[in-house]
């Protein structure tokens, strides 16, 4: 659902034809086969992720698509030796989950020439909460689980707001920013769909953490019951993304 905003945020970074561009956090190899398509087939790929069996996945699905100049690698991108040669890093809700996001930055800009990007889009979370019209108390509900989860797990909820400060702990320029949300309603809408698959995937943890019960949260019929009450006539704006995106600075020559 993420995907034109993504793409657009790669666009505007200044990722084009022929580059080489490293994908951090790549997952399943989302941000990978969207960059893929905008480097064309001489532009070289490279998705990193600790998740060998995410990669497998990654890796499958670039080969349907034909990219043949995608290649994935199971790895700490804080750790795992890297080319440095890259015209660009890229990664998508990866600072979210890393520690020290600011030496991750740091670390991977080292695989970046002087004068290439680095270019991050990172969840919005508590900067922008889903509304709809008419008012929806079940998404009100539902997003209080989401943003009482990330508190109780330690997670910083002003990720994408805090892009800027970690790019200058990195060393970087201050980068160009800016916000993007999915809206939309209606029955074919994935936007329900969406919401509810994310519930699922926290519903462990939701419940481990107490903010919820599984008959709280009725998993089975999240979806159909989110868009019942806003119904067709409504619409919806989910929780967006903040992005950021700077040049690594030329490094001075060595007399």
């Amino acid at each position: 659902m993420f995907a034109p905003y993504t793409a657009r945020f790669l666009q505007d970074a200044g990722i084009s034809r022929g580059m080489k561009v490293l994908d951090v956090g790549t997952g399943a190899g989302d941000v990978a086969l969207l960059v893929a398509g905008l480097v064309g087939g001489d532009g070289p790929v490279v998705g990193i992720d600790v998740n060998a069996e995410l990669i497998e996945t990654a890796r499958a699905r670039a080969a349907t698509a034909g990219f043949e100049q995608v290649s994935f690698v199971v790895g700490d991108a804080g750790s795992v030796e890297l080319d440095r040669d890259f015209d660009a890093v890229v990664g998508r809700c990866v600072l979210f989950f890393a520690r020290e996001p600011a030496a991750l930055v740091r670390r991977v800009t080292g695989c970046v020439r002087d004068g290439g990007i680095v270019a991050f889009q990172e969840p919005a979370n508590a900067t922008l909460a889903p509304m709809s019209l008419p008012r929806s108390p079940l998404l009100e509900r539902l997003w209080a689980w989401i943003l009482e989860t990330y508190r109780r797990a330690d997670m910083d909820l002003y990720m994408g707001l805090r892009l800027r400060s970690i790019f200058a702990e990195a060393g970087l320029a201050a980068p160009a920013m800016h916000l993007d949300a999915a809206a939309g309603g209606g029955p074919d809408w994935p936007g329900y769909e969406y919401m509810a698959r994310l519930i699922r995937t926290l519903l462990p943890q939701i419940t481990k953490l107490g903010v919820a019960t599984e008959q709280d949260v009725g998993i089975d019929t999240l979806a159909e019951r989110l868009h019942a009450e806003i119904g067709d006539d409504g619409a919806t704006v989910t929780w967006g993304f903040i992005t950021a995106w700077a040049q690594r600075q030329v490094r001075p020559e060595v007399s």
